[in-house]
C-alpha cells in the first residue's frame, strides 16, 4: 500500500486513506447516495428532495467501491469560498488510515476530505475559505492549521419550496 501525503501550505494535514477510498467530485447521479448517507448518519438534511438535487461539482465525496462513505459541500467562489456539511458513514468515523478507532477525533475520512476539499478550493482561486463547525476536535484540528475562529454565530436555513 502507497500512502501520499496531502499537503496545504507546506503543511501535512492527512495520510491519503488505502487505495480503496477514491476522492472526486460528485456526479448529478450522486444525489440520492448523499441523501442516504445523511439518513445514515442521522444527519439533519432539511427535507433535501436528495434524487432532484444536482450534487454535480458542488460535492467532493469519498467513495468505497461505488459507496460513498463521505461527503463534503463544496461552494466555490472569489475571494470567498465555503465548505459546508461534511458527513461520514458511522461505521467509517474516527478511523485512522488502518481503520483503527480514533475517539473524539476526526477520522482519516474527515480529515481527506477536509485537505482535498481545502486544495481544490485554492487551486479555483479561494483567498480565504469559510465554514462552520460545532465539533471540538475539528476546531482544535482547523485552528492548528491556521484557521481562526470568527466568534459566535447563529446559522440560519430556509427551505425554497418550488
Amino acid at each position: 500500500m502507497i500512502a501520499a501525503t496531502l499537503l496545504l501550505n507546506g503543511i501535512a494535514l492527512a495520510q491519503a486513506p488505502t487505495p480503496a477510498i477514491r476522492y472526486r467530485l460528485a456526479t448529478e447521479a450522486d444525489g440520492p447516495a448523499i441523501g442516504a448517507l445523511f439518513a445514515a448518519a442521522a444527519y439533519g438534511d432539511l427535507g433535501v428532495n436528495w434524487h432532484a438535487a444536482n450534487v454535480a461539482n458542488g460535492w467532493l465525496v469519498a467513495d468505497s467501491e461505488g459507496e460513498i462513505v463521505g461527503a463534503i459541500q463544496l461552494c466555490v467562489g472569489q475571494p470567498y469560498s465555503f465548505l459546508g456539511d461534511c458527513v461520514v458513514l458511522p461505521s467509517m468515523r474516527a478511523r485512522d488510515e488502518h481503520g483503527h478507532g480514533r475517539p473524539s477525533k476526526p477520522g482519516q475520512i474527515t480529515l481527506t476530505l477536509y485537505a482535498v476539499a481545502l486544495k481544490m478550493l485554492a487551486e479555483a482561486g479561494a483567498q480565504v475559505v469559510l465554514g462552520i463547525t460545532d465539533k471540538p476536535g475539528m476546531k482544535r484540528l482547523l485552528v492548528r492549521y491556521g484557521g481562526i475562529s470568527l466568534g459566535p454565530t447563529e446559522l440560519f436555513a430556509k427551505g425554497t419550496a418550488r
